[in-house]
């Protein structure tokens, strides 16, 4: 399995208390959970097919895409496409809404101004934590790296092979990330996702597939080498099956953990107790375009049974399995504190819910006192359980988060600390997330 490896190891006994004794190897995953590709589903122009088939279908499986938005398209008037509340209705289900441009030229790139036009038009519409982050270049051509990459942390174009590259990025992605390759689908490119993906795997890399519009439903202006639907959904079920070995992300989120995990290091620290260790993971890339704070991935070897993480103390999901603790924690947040403990019992809280009845987000509940209300600042924020059955928050960051069961009962209270985090797994059933004054109710299957 691809990692980066870090020893901690040889730092001087004298750095650390007692629990020194317990420092040893911790290694940051190549991809998310230690799988062994990335996945990336992309989708272009914005037809209404994004929300009528595309959005059920990636809800279903727990999996986020990204959406590239023509955004003169989305103004309305034209039949076939989203206007921007489907635009806005894609955000609120957690998944990436990029730009695909203002005016969508025929032939040839894009003009440069629309560089960062559009993303300035995006940004207004919709609120995500880092606004637009992806571009995908109409008709594949880059209307000038340089100011791509001023405004964007990817720049996609189509099939590398077409110019005689590999269409599977490696473990570090792109030469260029102004250029990052997708493969067309459809009657026009590939209908073999499960193939790929495979290839993927195999190749220890990551792949990512461009669809304009489907076979069946509304496309308006993305009619070229529309995509059948059921072989789509049949390759999210393949990845589901193979959660264990796919990551099955949006691609300006796998392209931040990319950067992120070439960038960063573990510096072990006092874990202030002999069934304690610390560590924090700390990165040094600056730039106007994110705070680059995606969670990345860490194991631990340690033959502890039962253990309990947190970082900067917000507690954090973790497992022990085969001989190592595994947790995601955020880059630059805070000290990470790993004690050896029994499992914590769940609070035996019986403060009353917020009321909410489906995974869209509720209004305010007068009636949980768990936490206080708080302002959201004009940030966007999204719930939502991943094919792996965790409920996954987004954009709380510095959030009071609360997680209640069905019967009411509180069973994690943590904060946000970066753009996405993994807030509990437990039991099959219907859970509440409050993040604030808001509510979303969630089934972990």
């Amino acid at each position: 399995m691809n990692y980066k490896k870090i020893s901690i190891a040889s730092v001087a006994v004298g750095m650390f208390a007692a629990g020194a004794a317990f420092a040893q190897n911790a290694e940051i995953a190549t991809w998310s959970g230690f799988r062994k590709a990335a996945v990336s589903f992309t989708f272009d122009d914005g037809p209404q097919s994004d929300v009528d088939i595309a959005l059920p279908m990636f809800d279903k499986y727990g999996y986020k895409a990204t959406f590239n938005i023509v955004t003169n398209w989305a103004n309305g008037g034209n039949s076939g496409m989203l206007n921007w509340d489907g635009v806005k209705k894609l955000a609120s289900s957690g998944h990436e809404i990029a730009s695909h441009s203002d005016s969508h030229p025929q032939n040839g790139a894009m003009p440069s101004s629309e560089i960062a036009s559009s993303k300035g038009t995006l940004n207004q519409k919709v609120q995500q934590k880092y606004g637009v982050i992806t571009l995908a270049y109409p008709n594949c051509n880059t209307p000038g790296d340089a100011q791509v990459l001023k405004n964007y942390v990817v720049g996609r174009i189509c099939n590398a092979s077409w110019s005689g590259g590999s269409d599977i990025m490696g473990k570090d992605g792109p030469n260029n990330w102004a250029a990052v390759a997708a493969m067309m689908t459809g009657n026009q490119g590939t209908s073999d996702f499960k193939g790929n993906m495979d290839k993927a795997v195999n190749q220890g890399g990551w792949v990512a597939f461009l669809t304009h519009g489907f076979t069946t439903g509304s496309n308006g202006f993305a009619n070229y080498s529309p995509t059948d639907a059921k072989g789509m959904e049949s390759s999210l079920q393949y990845a589901q099956q193979k959660d264990k070995d796919i990551w099955v992300a949006p691609m300006g989120y796998v392209a931040m953990y990319i950067k992120e995990r070439k960038a960063s290091k573990i510096e072990p620290q006092d874990g202030g107790a002999a069934n304690t260790m610390a560590f924090e993971l700390k990165h040094s890339i600056a730039d106007n375009i994110s705070k680059y704070d995606y969670p990345l991935s860490i194991r631990v070897k340690s033959d502890w049974k039962k253990v309990e993480v947190t970082q900067d103390g917000a507690k954090l999901e973790s497992k022990v399995d085969g001989g190592y603790i595994y947790f995601d924690a955020v880059p630059n947040a805070g000290k990470i504190v790993v004690k050896n403990a029994d499992a914590a019992p769940e609070s035996s809280s019986s403060a009353e819910p917020p009321q909410s009845s489906s995974s869209e987000v509720a209004g305010s509940s007068s009636s949980t006192t768990a936490l206080p209300t708080q302002a959201f600042d004009g940030r966007h924020l999204a719930a939502y359980v991943d094919a792996s059955g965790y409920i996954v928050v987004q954009g709380a960051q510095g959030m009071n988060i609360t997680v209640f069961n069905s019967l009411g009962n509180v069973v994690r209270t943590t904060k946000g600390l970066g753009f996405e985090q993994k807030v509990y797994t437990g039991a099959k059933g219907v859970y509440v997330v409050k993040i604030g004054n808001k509510a979303w109710s969630l089934k972990i299957k």
